[in-house]
């Protein structure tokens, strides 16, 4: 029997749980919305499980919105992907493009969560839509967490895991590339 010439791994749907999120800019302000959890004291973005039958942009918008209480919408970015383009007129190779005007994950993170299971994390870039009125957040999140919005500079410096500064700093860099004039 042929074996891949790749290290691949394989989970079955019992075995891994697919989140969604999104780094959540106020775009008036150059501001970056971070959740404070109260407990453990950690500052982190906004995200959470993808419901069946839901698309991953859908998910991320209502994640968002349920957790932070504003209104938002997945920005379309100018942004490099290895995602073949929409309409494929010919064949290409697999490596990365830059497209213009899309609205794609720009990072997957995944955990291992123990034991042969994983979770899936599609991150996205999002913004505030500053001109409708927040939403009241349930009150047993409002109690897990505060909802803070922060420069720049000060949300790298307050997140709690190297690895979100990481992808902030890659959603900076790409919603400064797309949005400067």
């Amino acid at each position: 029997m042929a074996t891949s010439h790749f290290a691949t791994e394989q989970y079955t749907s019992e075995a891994f749980v697919e989140s969604v999120g999104a780094v959540l800019f106020r775009m008036s302000t150059q501001e970056i919305c971070v959740l404070h959890l109260l407990k453990k004291n950690e500052y982190i973005l906004a995200k959470g499980r993808r419901n069946c039958g839901e698309t991953r942009q859908d998910a991320a918008a209502r994640e968002l919105t349920e957790e932070c209480g504003f209104p938002c919408r997945l920005l379309h970015v100018n942004m490099s992907t290895r995602a073949p383009p929409a309409i494929e007129d010919e064949q290409l190779g697999d490596e990365a493009r830059f497209y213009t005007d899309i609205c794609e994950p720009f990072t997957l993170q995944i955990r291992r969560l123990g034991e042969g299971n994983v979770k899936l994390i599609w991150w996205y870039i999002a913004a505030v839509n500053e001109d409708e009125p927040s939403q009241d957040r349930h009150q047993h999140e409002k109690d897990k967490f505060t909802v803070e919005f922060h420069s720049f500079a000060d949300a790298l410096e307050k997140l709690t895991f190297q690895m979100d500064r990481d992808m902030v700093q890659k959603a900076i860099e790409i919603v400064t590339n797309t949005f400067s004039k």
